[in-house]
């Protein structure tokens, strides 16, 4: 059974009866805590007091990058500064970095999310997760091994570079699932080649990867060049 199988395989109206609760509670939350949100709700005559059906989302105002860009760094944030124990960001390259402030419900809640990509990916307890995204502001990092520890997997925080250090490591220490960008995961897999090592080798199962696009072609060449399953995964700052 998947990690957290109740929740990822719930029947379709169950799931939106859950989706409609928490879209109320998000809505009222940010109308009453972030005046940002109330300034802009009222602008635009939306009532989040009176929302009854998912459909009804389309009719509160958008929150566009630009806005986030002027709430930097704490002004979209829906509690006290005592509570916020985590701070991520974008790496602001397009304009000022848009902040993310984590709770320890929001951490624990991030965990669950990316430990269900595990779960997906056939990871539980007895699995080994190697973590090569970049830890830091970056939400890559932390998030898979946050993940990791969620599900109960042994978690190796080991970041990016230094890559034939990385495959040695994941042939000692028994690799199962691999999370970084699909980019590095090929270069990873033409590394192993350089060095003699073939996938039989390192007892890879899958391959979660993300944090930048890629094809269905990419997929088949990283499964090919690492003798594994290749899923992907996304996230953003703003949403986790």
């Amino acid at each position: 059974m998947a990690y957290q199988d109740e929740i990822t395989h719930m029947e379709r109206g169950e799931l939106e009866a859950l989706q409609l609760e928490r879209m109320k509670e998000t809505l009222v939350n940010c109308y009453e805590n972030i005046e940002f949100y109330k300034k802009s709700f009222d602008e635009a005559g939306f009532d989040p007091y009176a929302v009854e059906s998912l459909e009804e989302i389309r009719k509160a105002p958008f929150t566009t990058k630009q806005d986030m860009r002027d709430a930097y760094p704490y002004k979209l944030f829906a509690v006290p500064r005592e509570d916020v124990k985590e701070i991520h960001m974008s790496s602001g390259t397009t304009g000022v970095a848009t902040v993310s402030g984590y709770t320890d419900a929001d951490i624990r809640s991030w965990g669950d999310c990316f430990a269900r990509g595990i779960g997906y990916a056939g990871g539980d307890v007895d699995d080994v997760v190697h973590v090569c995204y970049g830890y830091g502001l970056f939400t890559g990092g932390l998030g898979a091994h946050y993940g990791g520890l969620a599900v109960g997997a042994e978690t190796i925080p080991m970041s990016a570079g230094n890559t034939k250090r990385q495959i040695r490591m994941m042939a000692d220490f028994g690799t199962t699932h691999l999370c970084c960008t699909p980019s590095y995961a090929i270069y990873i897999g033409e590394t192993m080649k350089e060095m003699g090592l073939t996938p039989e080798q390192i007892p890879l199962k899958a391959g979660i990867f993300g944090a930048e696009a890629w094809s269905e072609e990419m997929r088949q060449d990283i499964q090919n060049k690492l003798g594994i399953k290749a899923y992907d995964i996304y996230g953003l700052t703003e949403i986790s």
